[in-house]
């Protein structure tokens, strides 16, 4: 090993430098991952690096019976949906595979059939029950099933907008 620029470099017996060999892309990342906490420590962090790391927006459905779906964030739902994360009933959406919460007052029964009058939000889950992002295929899903469930039905002489849950 020579140390003559302050690089420990191989040399061959003639003092010169041996053939340099390739990084593989797991000593690649190792070394961007070891620059990055070497920045960050000495509090200098490049914008790409933060943006590169920040977590992923999470976006769910939420619905109200007779209006356009909206997407909101995680951080937002609890704004929506009062009893989200509190009190809230869970139960599979309809026709798809993802989560849906309400308020388990505003669903009524006529029959064996359930209903619900009120918001809801429907989002996906992992194995761990981390609310994980949507993809478009599942937002086409609850706009296709809010099409095939949203009902109207009259109470006390009024028509309101409900969603048909079985």
């Amino acid at each position: 090993m020579c140390y003559r620029n302050g690089y420990g470099c191989s040399c061959d017996s003639n003092n010169r430098r041996g053939k340099h060999r390739s990084m593989t892309m797991g000593e690649i990342q190792e070394t961007l991952e070891a620059v990055e906490n070497l920045c960050a420590f000495l509090g200098f962090v490049p914008e790409e690096w933060v943006r590169r790391h920040d977590e992923e927006t999470v976006y769910m459905i939420a619905v109200t019976p007779g209006k356009p779906i909206q997407l909101i964030t995680e951080d937002e739902a609890e704004e929506f949906l009062p009893c989200f994360g509190l009190d809230d009933f869970i139960t599979g959406a309809p026709d798809t595979d993802l989560c849906m919460s309400c308020n388990e007052e505003l669903i009524f029964s006529v029959g064996d059939q359930k209903y619900l009058d009120g918001s809801a939000l429907i989002y996906d889950i992992d194995e761990e029950g981390d609310v994980i992002p949507l993809t478009v295929d599942d937002i086409y899903q609850v706009q296709e099933m809010l099409k095939k469930r949203t009902l109207m039905v009259t109470e006390e002489g009024q028509k309101m907008p409900v969603i048909s849950l079985n």
